[in-house]
């Protein structure tokens, strides 16, 4: 028995499912790639909450008085509320360049396997919701703890809540069509179509309107001390880059299997 599996491993014959061709010693470099910068990501996303209830103090005016309420650590939202309202932006504007470029090669053959231009775009879509979701239920906390209400409907909400209306458009008519070619032309088209009324309302309308954000921007970004910036643009902002990146390989690596898995015989 042993002669025969020293024989059969010499002339390349699979023994226990491996094959003579794949060292399994060869795997670990494929499934281990890209770990160090997931690992600075994760380290780069602890030192931002350490940083954020620890190095950051609270927020109070010139006579000792704390602001924002919860004692002036009310402010410590922004370090959540921006990155993911930001990563929200991200996602729209990477999904409408993945779906123009699927738009732009379709009418060519396109190359045997899962339409990767497509998925991009999908996996982007299905990220913007959630991040816009995670800034509306901050920027809810943050408006309660300003101005004394959850929800105002002020200009900035309001907007917020047509972005995640058409991120979820986006998706309900992405699940309603079964062909795949025409699910991925229709979702491109709107994709692209959408992203000039989701930029305006994320950007221009708040800022062409009298609303309360604008005030809250003054007080984040001017008032406040250089510690809050140094959090906010130098450890939350690239960790949550970071993150999206990451959540996005591993959305797309999982529509890419659902792809195969469907189109398999």
């Amino acid at each position: 028995m042993g002669q025969a599996r020293a024989r059969d491993h010499q002339a390349g014959t699979p023994i226990g499912g491996l094959s003579g061709h794949a060292a399994p010693a060869d795997r670990p470099a494929v499934r281990f790639r890209g770990l160090w910068w997931k690992a600075a990501t994760a380290l780069w996303m602890c030192a931002a909450i350490a940083a954020a209830f620890v190095y950051v103090g609270p927020v109070q005016t010139a006579s000792g008085q704390p602001v924002f309420t919860m004692g002036g650590h009310g402010a410590k939202l922004i370090f959540f509320h921006v990155p993911c309202a930001w990563m929200a932006c991200v996602a729209y504007v990477a999904a409408a360049w993945y779906a123009a470029r699927y738009l732009a090669r379709c009418r060519r053959p396109l190359p045997a396997g899962p339409p990767e231009d497509d998925l991009k775009s999908a996996a982007a879509m299905e990220l913007g919701l959630l991040f816009a979701v995670l800034a509306t239920v901050t920027g809810s906390i943050f408006s309660h703890n300003e101005w004394g209400m959850y929800w105002s409907w002020d200009p900035r909400q309001t907007s917020i809540v047509v972005v995640m209306l058409l991120f979820a458009g986006y998706l309900v008519l992405r699940g309603a069509l079964d062909d795949p070619g025409v699910r991925a032309r229709l979702s491109a088209a709107y994709a692209v179509v959408a992203v000039v009324p989701a930029l305006f309302l994320i950007w221009v309308l708040p800022r062409i309107v009298e609303t309360l954000h604008g005030f809250a921007n003054e007080a984040v970004f001017v008032g406040l001390g250089a510690s809050f910036r140094l959090v906010l643009y130098g450890l939350a902002l690239p960790a949550f880059i970071g993150l999206f990146t990451w959540m996005f390989q591993l959305r797309l690596r999982a529509m890419k299997l659902e792809w195969r898995r469907d189109e398999a015989p």
